[in-house]
């Protein structure tokens, strides 16, 4: 199930969360065994193949493969399948899942099939489903609404790999995402296999247009855009083409981004066919990527070359086809036991790409409403330290969905979501804080109480270029902050240094260790006449907590602190709509370690004034502070160091006293101490000898 439809269907409940929370509804009973659902138009030239069984309630997050054989000379394939779908409550949501995977012949380990083996997986979406040599429908015959789940004789269904058919066994893997412990007699279920050898299915064989890796622009800068956007490899979703278009062109046509991640649940297929949309953005970039749909969280594999396996629970193997009555775990045969994302994680890095968690928090509380959305793993088997970034705002941001300009309340899974990614850095780990939509539909406007709308929210990243390469290593630095209502809100931008330094050079994402840190804040674009007006206020967050706050009013404001102890230090910019504070903009942070100021100065050299019976010492200061020199007989002096590495000149005048012993004798030694205070430091004073000489004045002749 995808969050939106879940989200679409549960506008109710949504409301009821933000009005104080969510009601539970009793299960039900488990229906009559179910009827496989009717291909339309289909005549078939081979016999179908039935399987069924019945699922209970302990299988619940396993995959069972179900093995069946394929003859040689086939050119296309039907799938149906059913399984018991018993309502559960008043909003419609069924106390049964089963997803469906596809896998063709493993000739290794020909009883056990691998994300290698993969020709699709379309979870629960369709119950119907091709695959065959021949591609996908137009986007005619895709067409809108439930069409789009339509089967189409002779084509594959999207969300499945065309191509040849080759013989031996096959699996359907059935993913049981949930089966309610009510049902006490188990969840039925049927899958139907059908072959064909017509040339139908093999006419127009499917031809790839892969994406080229490209630069929109070789400039580095700030770009934004959106890291979960779902095409139409999903059936059911918006046409690719019709995502890219809105995405990519500006205002008011467009939404005006840079780049998207484009991710489909549980399978790449749509990188065989972006190629064909290439020409038509040529100064964007599409990133591919999947979103990796496990039953305890979703993850989003972004720019990897290696496809990892999403299935992380147990894998079973189901080998009689046709069993009645419940079917215990006892009976199936283990194919592999569960495993971590931790685990994923790691490959999607070695394979060049980031992972991303996302909506960590949507539903946590009432997982009916959307099966497996909120991450349910322990921290143990996530390791937060192997995770790039995590969603801290998934669209739509606000209830009703097209504010802030409106009446307005910050969506609740965002704010938890929020908490989560601070929780997540108290680990120690450095995770990049992006937003996304999660738009299926290519939504330029929502138009009911929840719908997502595509570029809310935005990912604002910093990156040496924009490219496929560029984003993917900004993101994984760090460099980012989102905007939770889309990219025409605010800019912010955070630069911290250590005063003194020319520049302040670190940005979100990077490390300062120093004595001190000052943090600088550009907030632009919102004063009252902005696209959505201020007034705005500017947060400084250390640890997630606010530390110092400032009132934006203007299209351009500037914000300065100074901070001495360690941490990790973000801003956050929020804005009034009524009694509700709307989180605008939120920043991955800088991390600060508070570093003692150096106090080992060091002379440098003595010049003498023999004119005068002066002398000034050269002195190199590592830090910040204050120096002072005394000794018997001479004038104290102090200088204040304003610069880090700074060489000054500490003076050496003699007292009256001293001045007389010059006068007479012509030079004289004394020794001085220099104290050095650096600023939040620890002093530190040495000796040194200086002979100071005078020069007797030449007595004028009469």
């Amino acid at each position: 199930m995808t969050i939106l439809r879940a989200v679409f269907r549960v506008r109710l409940s949504i409301l009821l969360v933000v009005l104080g929370g969510l009601s539970a509804f009793p299960a039900m009973a488990s229906a009559s065994e179910c009827t496989l659902p009717a291909a339309v138009n289909d005549e078939p030239d081979g016999s179908e193949v039935e399987m069924r069984g019945n699922f209970g309630p302990e299988l619940k997050g396993k995959f069972i493969q179900v093995p069946f054989e394929i003859p040689p000379g086939t050119t296309g394939l039907r799938i149906r399948y059913c399984y018991d779908e018993a309502d559960g409550n008043p909003l419609g949501i069924t106390n049964t899942t089963l997803d469906l995977g596809v896998y063709e012949p493993n000739a290794a380990d020909p009883e056990n099939w691998t994300m290698a083996q993969r020709r699709g997986w379309s979870g629960s979406a369709v119950k119907v489903v091709g695959i065959g040599v021949n591609g996908f429908t137009d986007a005619a015959t895709y067409g809108t609404g439930d069409v789009r789940k339509a089967y189409v004789p002779g084509r594959t269904t999207r969300a499945y790999e065309p191509g040849p058919i080759p013989a031996g066994t096959w699996a359907v893997e059935l993913g049981a995402g949930y089966i309610d412990p009510a049902l006490g007699t188990g969840a039925d279920w049927k899958i139907g296999v059908t072959t064909s050898t017509k040339t139908g299915w093999s006419d127009e064989p499917f031809q790839p247009e892969p994406y080229e890796p490209n630069v929109g622009s070789p400039a580095a800068g700030w770009y934004q855009g959106d890291l979960h956007v779902h095409g139409e490899q999903e059936p059911g979703n918006a046409l690719t083409s019709d995502s890219l278009d809105l995405a990519f062109e500006n205002p008011p046509t467009g939404v005006g981004l840079d780049f998207v991640t484009l991710v489909d649940h549980n399978n790449d297929v749509a990188r065989s066919q972006l190629g064909q949309y290439q020409d038509e953005h040529p100064g964007q970039v599409v990133i591919p990527g999947t979103e990796m749909t496990t039953y305890d969280g979703h993850f989003n594999s972004q720019n990897s070359s290696e496809f990892v396996d999403f299935r992380l629970g147990e894998i079973k193997r189901f080998d009689d086809g046709d069993i009645i009555g419940v079917q215990q775990i006892s009976e199936l045969t283990d194919v592999r036991g569960p495993e971590d994302p931790s685990s994923r994680f790691a490959q999607i890095r070695a394979a060049g790409g980031w992972s991303q968690i996302n909506h960590p928090t949507t539903f946590k509380d009432a997982p009916a409403q959307c099966r497996g959305c909120a991450w349910s793993y322990s921290d143990d088997r996530t390791d937060f330290s192997k995770v790039d970034a995590i969603e801290v705002v998934t669209g739509p941001p606000g209830i009703p969905a097209n504010s802030p300009t409106g009446p307005s309340v910050m969506n609740p899974f965002a704010i938890s979501a929020i908490t989560y990614y601070e929780h997540a850095l108290d680990s120690g780990a450095h995770i990049a804080a992006v937003a996304s939509s999660d738009d299926h539909q290519a939504r330029s406007i929502a138009t009911g109480l929840t719908e997502t709308v595509l570029g809310k929210g935005a990912t604002v990243v910093y990156a040496d270029q924009l490219s496929q390469s560029g984003i993917t290593s900004a993101v994984k630095a760090g460099h980012t902050y989102v905007k939770a209502f889309g990219p025409d809100t605010p800019d912010v931008e955070m630069k911290a240094g250590e005063p003194g330094k020319a520049d302040l050079i670190a940005i979100s994402g990077d490390s300062v260790t120093a004595p001190s840190m000052n943090i600088q804040l550009d907030v632009k674009n919102g004063g009252p006449s902005a696209s959505v007006p201020g007034p705005y206020t500017i947060e400084i967050l250390k640890n997630g907590v606010s530390i110092d706050s400032a009132t934006v009013v203007g299209d351009a404001s500037v914000h300065n602190l100074n901070v001495t102890d360690s941490g990790r230090y973000s801003f956050k910019l929020t804005r009034k709509v009524g009694a509700s504070t709307l989180v605008m903009a939120y920043s991955t942070p800088i991390w600060f370690t508070y570093r003692k100021p150096s106090n080992k100065f060091s002379f440098k050299g003595v010049k003498l004034n023999k004119k005068k019976g002066t002398a000034r010492i050269k002195v190199r200061f590592p830090s910040l502070g204050r120096a002072t020199l005394t000794g018997p007989g001479v004038k104290q002096f102090g200088v204040k160091v304003r610069k880090k590495g700074s060489i000054l000149g500490l003076n050496v005048k003699p007292k009256a006293k001293l001045k007389k012993k010059l006068r007479k004798k012509g030079s004289a030694k004394v020794k001085v101490k220099v104290r050095f205070q650096p600023t939040g430091g620890k002093a530190r004073t040495k000796s040194k000898t200086v002979k100071l000489i005078k020069k007797k004045s030449k007595k004028r002749k009469s």
